[in-house]
């Protein structure tokens, strides 16, 4: 696997290692020196620049807001994306506001929000703000103790801070604030119950994937809020379960999905997952590698070297040798030092296999 893959992967699968190791601290636990924990007093949000939807300028009684830390480079927190983009949509009614909220580092940049945010379209259905001076930052992520993004707050009717974690759990916090019905003290106890019933599925996965399959449908049965924003880990379970027709149904979903959502990250991790020539996947969905490699090729221009290798392997599996090294031509020539040599790799692969099969 060439490292921008080995990349892509290890973003992917942040994000389900922050849920199973509970990466994002419970509010029965906060960190040691914290001075902001549940049940304390919201602080203002102090932002410079309302990217996208309407500012928010007090936390209004009544009204419930989710404030989640999150940046352009992060991995886990554009995997988060859609999820908060349903979420805001399945309670806008009831009075939530869900705020992204970026501040500025040596990756992230105004430009590159407002960029980012403009090309998500609908893949960000939510308000998204610009810190001042890393203003709100601190007063939420460096006072409660949190180091990893992304993280959400969970601001009830009361101006309160009632829940702290990753925004793949948001789901049951909040519908519980709603109702009235949130406990802050067992509540957590319960989503760590989840995490460790994930943990459990991620063990058998190494040994016997079968059993994980299982385990991973019974966890579906009891916490099937969570188990839908994790689809990718579905599909890779079915995929090593060799449940390969359930396999290409789900990762169908997800492709549309992503395509609607303008994700080319995760369409290259579908189609990579299927065609990783260091995979063990015996069967094969090549028009469903195919319809996603060649979508987030569009959607990065044919300027990403990694997505071009994913989509000349697709070729190159399909029998189209020639489009192949086209591909990976190009690939190898946006390359940058890191990736170059496992690149020319593949190209060399593709030339042997066409001299192989002669004019």
């Amino acid at each position: 696997m060439n490292p921008r893959h080995a990349v892509n992967r290890a973003l992917a699968l942040l994000s389900c290692l922050a849920l199973v190791n509970g990466a994002a601290l419970s509010q029965d636990r906060p960190a040691a020196g914290a001075t902001l924990k549940v049940g304390d007093k919201a602080p203002p949000l102090t932002i410079e620049k309302w990217v996208k939807g309407e500012a928010v300028p007090t936390f209004q009684p009544g009204k419930v807001y989710v404030v989640e830390f999150w940046a352009t480079w992060c991995g886990p927190c554009i995997a988060s994306m859609p999820h908060l983009s349903a979420l805001q949509k399945e309670y806008k009614d009831k009075g939530v506001t869900i705020i992204g909220c970026t501040s500025a580092d040596p990756r992230n940049t105004l430009e590159a929000v407002e960029k980012m945010t403009r090309e998500k379209g609908d893949g960000m259905a939510y308000t998204v703000a610009w810190d001042k001076q890393r203003t709100t930052n601190e007063a939420y992520m460096e006072a409660a103790g949190q180091n990893g993004i992304p993280t959400a707050f969970l601001v009830d009717q009361k101006g309160t801070i009632a829940w702290i974690g990753h925004p793949m759990f948001l789901d049951m916090p909040l519908e519980l604030v709603l109702a009235g019905k949130w406990n802050p003290k067992t509540g957590p106890q319960e989503i760590e119950k989840a995490q460790a019933k994930l943990r459990d599925v991620s063990e058998l996965m190494r040994t016997a994937p079968k059993d994980a399959l299982k385990a991973w449908e019974a966890f579906e049965k009891e916490y099937p809020a969570v188990a839908r924003q994790m689809t990718d880990q579905k599909f890779e379970l079915l995929l090593a379960a060799g449940e390969y027709d359930q396999a290409s149904k789900i990762g169908g979903e997800i492709v549309d999905k992503a395509i609607a959502a303008k994700d080319p990250m995760q369409l290259n991790e579908i189609a990579w997952t299927i065609v990783d020539p260091e995979g063990k996947v015996a069967k094969k969905d090549l028009d469903l590698a195919m319809k996603a490699a060649a979508k987030a090729v569009e959607l990065t221009d044919s300027k990403d070297a990694a997505i071009l290798d994913t989509l000349a392997r697709v070729y190159f599996l399909r029998g189209d040798v020639n489009k192949a090294i086209e591909l990976q031509t190009r690939a190898v020539e946006l390359a940058d030092p890191r990736m170059k040599a496992e690149l020319e790799k593949s190209l060399d692969e593709f030339k042997q296999a066409k001299a192989k099969r002669g004019p």
